[in-house]
């Protein structure tokens, strides 16, 4: 190795550090997921030096840069074949050194373990770069935006010197010395002067070697975990295969946007979309279902189909069809002829495109609604690729550029179309709060999922975790609505078909624990077993209901009952969904319920009205809906109407065609 001592490390210097295949590949992997896996994504990237650096360095944002990190990992230059058993001994000691540092660091309590682990993690940093050594200075140049007092720039640059030199250094440095000798001197806890640097941290000889044997057993996992557990391997075996595929999907997902962005009217993006699924996937069988004009789902010349497709009308809430269960889910379903039980409708589908099975994905199309893509024949497991995936992205951001923009354009929207703060609040305040409300919220959805990840199959506990995030995410949703352009359409833009008895039964799951019974509230749920899905936003109806409770509630301020039930009625020869919510409280004066749902200053002392009546009409209406309530000295009863279909005009009665 060529020596180097007193030259600055340049930031750019870390570009050409090599990287392990199979750790670039996992890490691309994680990133694609998205931010459900921002934590994987770090504890990955954590794992390799350079890249580890460069992303610390970059100050890159999981969710604000995805891009940037994007083309980080897909420029990363990684070891190749004739490099790969001389990276593979310095990447195992870098681990090794790294792992023990953070596990004496905390057994010691005397630094932060994370610095520890960075500090052995960097420690022979210039290894990859090809010197020898990196001199104070150099390593400072580095390291200095990690830690402006230089301790960490220290702990690299004296890793190696006598432990006897280090003896009444700072504990960083002293940590990584120790850490360091115990990983690549044999025997090395014996030594006299190992010893001596155990006792100044008040750490015993036996509990060393047991952090060294679990340092070496993590690392031989991570090695095989990213393709790395022969060090005389010749090749880079299963992480040059994955990073190839990945780098194949990346290099197709790429072609795919543009090969769609050329497309300037609905048309033409279909017919890319059906070249694309002959030419991806040879699948020549395909055509599109979307809502008709009477609310049925029918054969859309958005795509070609055969003409007998044209005669089938299917209810969106036939629960059989299993088109109508890919809208109702929001998400891909398989059918294969021959499925007992199945609806006939499916067969007659399978029959016309001439295909044994098929796959439903829903498809957004023009208008805020949403369609079912049918593909014909489609291969097993096709919905969970990549390019599967990435090919429906292509096409939704063609249909819909502006829905599809990246997070960076959205900030900019935002920035632009903030809405000016009443009450004299300055808008730009506002917009910043809104701004850093974001970040607990994704702080508390990490922490939800890695809960139900340590949790196990605990299915109670997996549901009310389940809720929790889903309540996270709704928050999270409304918070970023504040910064949205209002427009008409925005209603319909999150309408999907919806379990109106699962909505009510998930409310008071929920409420049970928080609002009902602290509050000495009994609950009774009487739900209609034959209530339809409805298209609607589950979001504004669960609102709704929970307004309505927590009104409920605060009317019985020495507890009571509260009812909900679901039924279907018959409304001027209009069929509706009624939903109801009944306390047992002293009901409301005469006065109140007059101006009910205007918004008034509450009375809360039995009186439960409000601003919440209010916005709670309001948003019943947006989705096409009354509100209407009955109050006797026997309690109060809210009843929510909602159409069947959001159009308003379906009937009691529909023709079924191809339908069981």
């Amino acid at each position: 190795m060529r020596e180097l001592p007193n030259k600055l490390l340049k930031k750019s210097e870390l570009v050409a550090c090599l990287s392990a295949p199979g750790l670039v590949a996992e890490a691309m992997e994680h990133l694609m997921r998205g931010e459900a896996a921002r934590a994987e994504f770090s504890a990955c990237v954590r794992c390799d030096p350079p890249l580890f650096l460069r992303v610390r360095l970059l100050g890159a944002e999981f969710d604000a840069q995805y891009h940037l990190l994007r083309s980080v990992l897909l420029a990363a230059p990684v070891a190749a074949a004739g490099e790969l058993a001389t990276y593979v001994l310095r990447w195992r000691q870098s681990v090794g050194v790294a792992h023990l540092a953070q596990a004496l660091a905390l057994r010691a309590g005397v630094i932060d373990a994370d610095m520890a682990w960075t500090a052995g993690l960097c420690h022979n940093l210039a290894h990859y770069l090809g010197i020898d050594t990196l001199s104070p200075a150099a390593a400072s140049a580095c390291l200095a935006e990690l830690d402006p007092d230089g301790w960490l720039a220290d702990a690299v640059a004296f890793h190696a010197e006598p432990l006897a030199r280090g003896r009444s250094a700072h504990p960083l440095v002293r940590v990584t010395q120790l850490s360091y000798q115990l990983v690549v001197r044999a025997g090395a806890v014996d030594s006299v002067d190992v010893r001596a640097m155990l006792a100044a941290l008040q750490l015993g000889v036996g509990e060393a070697a047991q952090l060294l044997a679990e340092s070496q057993a993590h690392t031989r996992q991570l090695a095989q975990r990213f393709g790395l557990a022969d060090a005389s391997a010749d090749d880079g075996g299963n992480g040059f295969d994955r990073l190839a595929r990945l780098y194949a999907d990346q290099a197709a997902q790429s072609v795919l946007h543009q090969h769609f962005r050329r497309a300037a009217q609905p048309g033409q993006v279909f017919a890319r979309l059906q070249a694309s699924l002959r030419g991806l996937f040879g699948i020549d069988a395909a055509c599109v279902f979307a809502p008709a004009a009477d609310g049925m789902l029918r054969a859309s010349p958005l795509l070609p189909a055969p003409a007998g497709l044209k005669a089938l009308a299917i209810p969106p809430d036939d629960g059989h069809c299993v088109l109508t269960r890919a809208l109702a889910r929001n998400a891909p379903q398989q059918f294969q002829c021959g499925e007992p039980e199945s609806a006939l409708v499916d067969q007659q589908i399978a029959r016309l495109l001439g295909a044994s099975g098929f796959l439903c994905q829903p498809l957004p199309l023009a208008g805020a609604q949403t369609g079912v893509l049918v593909a014909g024949d489609a291969a097993p497991g096709l919905e969970e690729t990549p390019l599967w995936r990435d090919l429906l992205a292509a096409c939704a951001e063609a249909l819909h550029p502006r829905a599809a923009s990246p997070a960076a354009a959205h900030t900019e929207a935002a920035d632009r179309q903030a809405p000016a703060a009443a009450e004299g609040i300055p808008r730009e305040r506002v917009r910043r709060a809104i701004h850093e409300v974001a970040n607990p919220l994704t702080i508390m959805r990490n922490y939800v999922n890695l809960l139900s990840e340590r949790l196990g199959s605990d299915s109670s506990v997996q549901r009310d975790l389940d809720i929790i995030g889903d309540e996270i995410e709704r928050v999270a949703r409304i918070v970023r609505g504040l910064t949205a352009v209002e427009e008409t359409s925005a209603p319909h833009a999150q309408m999907e078909l919806a379990s109106v008895n699962g909505i009510v039964s998930e409310l008071v799951r929920m409420a049970l624990g928080t609002l009902l019974a602290p509050n000495k509230v009994t609950v009774q749920i009487d739900l209609n077993p034959d209530v339809p899905p409805l298209p609607l936003n589950k979001d504004l109806l669960k609102q709704v209901l929970f307004n309505l409770a927590k009104n409920a509630v605060e009317a019985m301020p020495k507890g009571g009952h509260l009812k909900f039930s679901t039924r279907l009625i018959d409304n001027n020869g209009q069929r509706q969904v009624e939903i109801e919510v009944a306390d047992t409280g002293p009901g409301l004066p005469p006065e109140v319920v007059a101006h009910l749902f205007e918004p008034v200053a509450s009375k809360k002392g039995g009186d439960h009205a409000g601003l919440g009546l209010s916005i709670s009409r309001a948003l019943v209406e947006r989705m096409n809906g009354l509100l209407d309530c009955r109050s006797t000295a026997q309690g109060t009863c809210f009843l929510i109407r909602l159409p069947t279909l959001q159009n308003g005009q379906a009937p009691l009665t529909t023709t079924r065609y191809g339908s069981m």
